[in-house]
Parts: structure tokens; C-alpha cells; sequence
């Protein structure tokens, strides 16, 4: 069997227990109400058998009291049940629901990952919850038996519980389906609410960050202008020193040039004279020269 087998088996068992609680509460109701009828008739009884001694409008009064009372009695009986009924519809309707999604998000999931595991669990778990299903039937049965011995009556009680528990069920379906349609809206209410505000808050910050911007660019713009005018003077200054660096330079190469030629000029008058000594020494040796030899000569011829 397949997984969707299961579920309505599933579903099944819900819808039996769903019966079997209506039928408890059929048979409090109809039991209420059989027992209210049974104290009205005793009471009438009890009332009559003392004609004798009570006027005729009294034992009227006295009776219609009564009725009236168990009359209280059996509207109570009425809303409890119906309450009950109720409470029941919501339960049947929620564990079908919750079946139902339950199954719907297992075949997404074996989908997915491919490994048929779901119909191999539900080939696993029909038999027992097919043997749940049995034994709540079972249940169900005894219950509609006792609504029956109850009421006094052989009336078919499981297709009055079945329609019972059908209009609660449908009833709850609305209910839920009108509540969360409600919180849908609300919670997409708050959802858009949040995504203006964000929206809202997006804008702020980029028209903070926008007039941020035109700050920085403001100030960068007045710190390039001061740069260049600091540049211009620096490099007005660095012309001013370079020119009078360049002119130093010149006065200096001019005033060494003239030492030089002072330098040079001296230089060359003492190799003149140096040159003249040297020149005047040649001669005086040259002559001293000449007369030792003719010294040595006439010293020669004497000898």
C-alpha cells in the first residue's frame, strides 16, 4: 500500500474516534434530558396524588415551576454538549489537517531524496493501523449501543453522531480557516508595516550618506585649493631661493675665476722669475765653469 493509504486510514481511525465522542456526549444528552422527563412526570405524579388537599391552580403553578426548573436543566445539558460537540469538531478537524500536511511534507521529503522509504513505511504500518481502525470501530459501536439504551430509544445513533460530528468539523474548518486567514492578513500587515519602516530608514540613511558625501567633497575640494595654493608659494619661494642660489652660484664662479686669474697671473710672474734666477745661475756657473778650465789649462801648460 501506498503512503496515501496510510493517511486514510489514518483519517479514518480520527473520524471513528470523532463518533465515539459524539456518541458519549449524545448519550449525557439524551440521558439529561430522559432523566429531566422522568423527574417532571414524578413530580406531576406526586403533585396529582395530593389533589385533595391543594387547589387546582396550585398544583398548576407548582407544576409548571417544575417544568420550568428541569426546563433550566436541560438548556444547560444542551450548551455543555453542544460546547462538547464542538471541542470535538476542532479536535477531528486539526489532527485531519495535521494528517493531512503531515503526509503531504513526507512525499515532498521522499520525493527529494528519491528513496521510496515512505511506501515501504506504509506498507509496514497499514496492517497496524488498519487493526487501530478495527478496534475503534469496535468502540464505536458500544458507544452507539449505549446512546441507544440511554435514549430509550432504537434510534440510529451512529448516523446522527456522523452528521453531528460533520457540521461541528465543517464548522471548526471555517472557523480555522477564518483565523488564519485573519492572522495572515495581520501578520502581512505587520510585514509591510516593517518593510516601509525599513524602507523609510533606507531612504534617511542614504540621504545622510548623500549629504555626508557632498561634505567630503566639499572639504576635499577646499583642501585641494589650499594644497595648490600652498604649492603655488611653495614653489614661488623654491623660484625665489633657486634664483638667488643660481645668482650666488654665478658671483661665486666670477670671484673664483678672478682668484685664478690673480693666481695665475702671480704664478707666472715667480716662474719668471724663477726662470730668470735659474737662467742668471746657468751663466754665473757657466762662466765659473770657463775660468776654472782656463785655470786648469794654464796650470796644465806651466806643468
Amino acid at each position: 500500500m501506498s503512503q496515501k493509504n496510510l493517511s486514510t486510514v489514518a483519517t479514518d481511525v480520527i473520524a471513528t474516534y470523532g463518533i465515539t465522542a459524539t456518541n458519549v456526549i449524545n448519550s449525557y444528552r439524551f440521558g439529561g434530558e430522559r432523566v429531566a422527563g422522568f423527574v417532571d412526570q414524578r413530580f406531576a405524579a406526586a403533585v396529582n396524588r395530593g389533589a385533595s388537599a391543594l387547589r387546582k391552580d396550585l398544583r398548576s403553578n407548582l407544576i409548571d415551576s417544575q417544568q420550568r426548573v428541569t426546563g433550566y436543566y436541560v438548556k444547560g445539558i444542551h450548551l455543555g454538549t453542544d460546547k462538547a460537540e464542538n471541542a470535538v469538531g476542532v479536535a477531528v478537524d486539526l489532527a485531519t489537517k495535521g494528517v493531512s500536511l503531515l503526509t503531504e511534507n513526507a512525499e515532498r521529503i521522499d520525493r527529494a531524496i528519491n528513496l521510496n522509504a515512505l511506501a515501504t513505511l506504509g506498507r509496514a504500518a497499514v496492517p497496524a493501523a488498519e487493526l487501530v481502525n478495527k478496534v475503534a470501530e469496535r468502540i464505536e459501536e458500544g458507544s452507539s449501543e449505549l446512546v441507544r439504551r440511554v435514549s430509550g430509544k432504537d434510534m440510529p445513533a451512529k448516523a446522527l453522531a456522523t452528521i453531528k460530528l460533520k457540521a461541528a468539523t465543517s464548522e471548526a474548518t471555517a472557523n480555522r480557516k477564518r483565523v488564519t486567514k485573519a492572522a495572515t492578513r495581520k501578520v502581512s500587515a505587520i510585514v509591510e508595516e516593517a518593510a516601509n519602516e525599513t524602507s523609510n530608514a533606507a531612504r534617511r540613511a542614504a540621504r545622510k550618506i548623500q549629504t555626508t558625501g557632498e561634505q567630503a567633497i566639499n572639504a576635499a575640494a577646499e583642501t585641494a585649493n589650499e594644497t595648490s595654493n600652498a604649492a603655488r608659494r611653495a614653489a614661488s619661494k623654491i623660484k625665489s631661493a633657486g634664483e638667488q642660489a643660481i645668482k650666488a652660484a654665478a658671483d661665486t664662479a666670477n670671484a673664483t675665476s678672478n682668484a685664478a686669474r690673480r693666481a695665475a697671473r702671480t704664478i707666472k710672474s715667480a716662474g719668471d722669475q724663477v726662470v730668470s734666477a735659474v737662467a742668471d745661475t746657468a751663466t754665473e756657473t757657466s762662466n765659473v765653469a770657463r775660468r776654472v778650465a782656463s785655470k786648469a789649462k794654464a796650470t796644465g801648460k806651466a806643468a
